[in-house]
């Protein structure tokens, strides 16, 4: 592993993000949860709506996404993923007081046969739209460029085991996506 995270800055188009939100927004919505299948209840940990993309919905989304994880894996992380299920579109806004307090994405004990390992977060919304509802990463050696990693279409990367969170939103709306890449089991 070569760093902690990376990221690719505005890779989405405005145009291709707000065409998607637009998209997404007609999906059916949930309130988050914690856990696979909600079944973790920690009040007010979590406060956004989602709802789930899936590849058959968003093909050139999810073969965008792919294309960045094998590039950013190859040159900075060199994990063993070989899968994405769906990726969860989040609303964070006022009403529903968004943020998601700190945590990582890896589920340790499960029943399966693969870990999440390659965390994505693709920001949607224009930056000047929203204030509050940054993305802040944990014990790292280095952080990524606030403001960079705000641009509209900027998709970063980091190793799902990565504690993070998403600061309490102070104005507006902030849309974003997440995709989980796995692979077998860490060992």
């Amino acid at each position: 592993m070569k760093g902690e995270w990376c990221y690719f800055k505005s890779y989405f188009s405005p145009e291709y993000c707000d065409k998607l939100i637009s998209q997404a927004k007609k999906l059916k919505f949930q309130d988050a949860f914690l856990g696979v299948y909600g079944e973790s209840e920690v009040p007010n940990y979590r406060k956004s709506n989602i709802a789930w993309m899936y590849p058959n919905e968003f093909p050139d989304f999810y073969t965008n996404l792919w294309k960045m994880a094998d590039q950013a894996n190859e040159e900075w992380f060199g994990f063993d993923i070989d899968g994405l299920e769906h990726v969860q579109f989040a609303e964070y806004n006022l009403k529903n007081k968004g943020e998601y307090k700190k945590h990582h994405d890896v589920f340790w004990i499960n029943n399966g046969p693969k870990h999440r390992k390659l965390t994505a977060v693709v920001q949607l919304t224009n930056n000047n739209h929203y204030d509050g509802c940054d993305l802040k990463l944990y014990e790292c050696n280095s952080h990524p460029n606030r403001e960079e990693i705000r641009q509209q279409g900027t998709v970063i990367f980091f190793p799902s085991w990565s504690y993070h969170s998403v600061e309490p939103i102070i104005s507006g709306t902030r849309y974003s996506a997440v995709a989980w890449f796995e692979g077998p089991k860490w060992k």
